[in-house]
Order: structure tokens, then sequence, then C-alpha cells
């Protein structure tokens, strides 16, 4: 029997009525596979990367946790919508705090049992960049908030445009998510790996194995991907992403063939680091061409002797300038970082 107009618009009504705290305000989830949901940002939260989490019979396993514990916790609220089973593994992908900060959230939920995997490197990089990250961002954000405040007060954008209404409240959110991003800072308990490994681990699960595997330097020193060949998803963290990845603490010599690899894994679905969910290999065939040919050409620039700024010039990728949203100021910043670990002046760790 189909359902009546008024049948109809009461459901709409009693879906207008459902309670705001029913929803995550910072998450959208995502079901990409029996058992498996992507974490996405919603636009104009602190939030950081994506996070990923793996519902097996008997617990479940969290990829990434984001910026802010409280992002995390919201996360949490979120798989126990679905599951009542604990967390007991979360995977770190890579030290970068956007990826790691809400660790804590996951042992105040679910206790001391939760072990906390990544490779050794990540844990290396956790003590000696992401903690001093902290104290970097408690030092900088105070002079976040006063400028914002004082461009909120003066009712002049950047470019010194007069903002407009929309723009304004923009601007106040952000200033309030600044500070009680700030807030959370300052009372942020940092969570190390208490698992880590050099090339693969292997979870054999009731339900699934759960690979985490390790292809080498890329977007830093000791990225991984989470591969499930059951259900032929890979979480890359960010390794890849919907643009150009971060290059600051890159290695695109490396990089290049540790996508090669993971092309190479049985996928269908990518949960990248940034951006939406991902059906089929593009993307990542997109990158490693890019990055390919970033680096043969940053290596033909060393070779005839020329400088940073010279190469810079020289090297013409703007064939891929509609592939990445981001071109304008991630292929300057490949060609920069190529030519430092080509030219051997990436310090030593």
């Amino acid at each position: 029997m189909k359902p009546s107009r008024q049948s109809l618009a009461l459901c709409f009504l009693c879906l207008l009525c459902v309670p705001a705290s029913l929803f995550s305000q910072s998450l959208d989830i995502q079901k990409v596979a029996d058992g498996v949901y992507a974490a996405i940002p919603k636009p104009g939260r602190i939030v950081g990367a994506n996070a990923a989490f793996i519902v097996d019979r008997g617990e479940v396993l969290v990829v990434d946790t984001h910026y802010r514990p409280s992002a995390a916790r919201e996360l949490i609220a979120e798989i126990k919508k679905i599951t009542p089973l604990p967390v007991r593994y979360v995977v770190n992908t890579h030290w970068h705090n956007d990826h790691v900060q809400g660790n804590q959230a996951y042992v105040g939920a679910f206790g001391p049992n939760v072990e906390y995997i990544s490779q050794h490197l990540t844990r290396q990089d956790m003590m000696g960049k992401a903690l001093p990250g902290i104290k970097d961002q408690l030092n900088n954000l105070p002079r976040d908030i006063t400028a914002a405040e004082a461009r909120l007060a003066s009712g002049k954008g950047e470019q010194g445009e007069t903002m407009s209404e929309e723009q304004r409240q923009q601007l106040s959110q952000r200033i309030a998510d600044l500070k009680s991003y700030l807030e959370e800072l300052q009372a942020i308990q940092p969570t190390l790996p208490t698992l880590t490994f050099e090339r693969s681990l292997v979870l054999h699960r009731p339900s699934r194995d759960i690979y985490v595997l390790y292809y080498g330097k890329g977007h830093t020193r000791g990225d991984v991907v989470v591969f499930l060949p059951k259900e032929k998803v890979v979480v890359t963290g960010d390794l890849l992403t919907n643009g150009i990845p971060f290059m600051r603490d890159a290695y695109p010599v490396e990089w290049v063939e540790a996508l090669r690899s993971v092309e190479r894994l049985d996928f269908e679905t990518a949960i990248p680091g940034h951006g939406p969910v991902q059906q089929g290999k593009k993307q990542l065939s997109r990158l490693i061409s890019f990055l390919a040919d970033a680096v043969a050409a940053v290596k033909d620039a060393v070779a005839k002797g020329q400088s940073l700024d010279d190469a810079k010039k020289s090297v013409d990728l703007a064939r891929y300038q509609a592939d990445f949203p981001n071109f304008k100021n991630g292929a300057p910043a490949t060609v920069e970082r190529t030519y430092l670990e080509v030219t051997g002046k990436i310090p030593e760790q």
C-alpha cells in the first residue's frame, strides 16, 4: 500500500523536529562497505583530517583521530549509534597533528586497553614534532584570534574590501571555533602509539583481515595505509588527498614508489586523508603521474646546474592544473621540496 500524502508530510515534519544533537555537527559519516565507514569533516569546522572506522564482530578499529579531542568524541558518538562494540584499535597513518591530536578521546571512552598502532617512525615524529607543534599552536593561536577580532571590528576583509553580512557571520563563527579550539589545546593529553611495526602488520579478525602497510617515505617518513582486501577498500592518510598533498615534510622521489605500491593493491574505494571518498584509482594515478613528472623535471634541472629559483621557473607542470584544486600553491611547493630531496638538503631526522 502506498503512503498517503498526509503520512509523507508527517514523516517530513518529524525529520524537521529531530534534535540537532542527534546529528554530528562536524562530521559526515558515510558507509563505504559492510562494516566500513568514512568520517568526512564538514566545511568550516576545525576538525582536520578525515577518519575511518571498521566494525568487526568483537571490536572497532579507527583510523586517524582529527585535530581536536571533541571531534574524536563526536566520532565516538557516531560509532555508538552504529554498534555497541568498543574501539579496540586506533591507527595513526602519520604524525601530523590533524591526524593524532584526538587520540586521547579513545582511552577516555574505552579505557586503557585501546591499542594505538603506527609505523615506528611515526611514533618518533609524534614525540619529536607533533608534541612541539602543540606548543607552537598554543603560542600562535592567541595572536590569530586577536587579528581576526580586529578584522571583524574593522568590517574589512583581508584585501581591504568591505565584508558582507555573510562574511561577518563566517568570521565570527571562525573566531568562536578558534577560541574553543584553544581551550581544548590547553587541556590536551598527548597519547602516543603503543604498538609499532616496520613494514606490515595484519589483524586477523573474525570478519576480515585488516592490513596496515608501510611502503617507504612519502608524505612523511612514516606513512601507512590500511587495506581491506575483502571489501576492496584502502584508507590512505595523506599519501592521497583530493588535491596536491601538503609537501612540508614530504619525500617526493620516494613518494612516487610508495604510491605505485598502493596502486597495485586490489581496491575499488579509497578514503583519502582529506576530501571526499574516491571511487577507483583515477585520482591516485593523477598524483603518481604529477609527482613522477615533477621528480624527472627537477632531476633534469639539477643536472643542468640550476638553482632552486631557476628550477621553479623552468619546471612546467601546467598540464596538471585542472587535476588539482590547489595547483597554484601545491605545484611550486612540490618543486621546492623535490629539489631539496634531489640535492640532499632535507635534514636528517
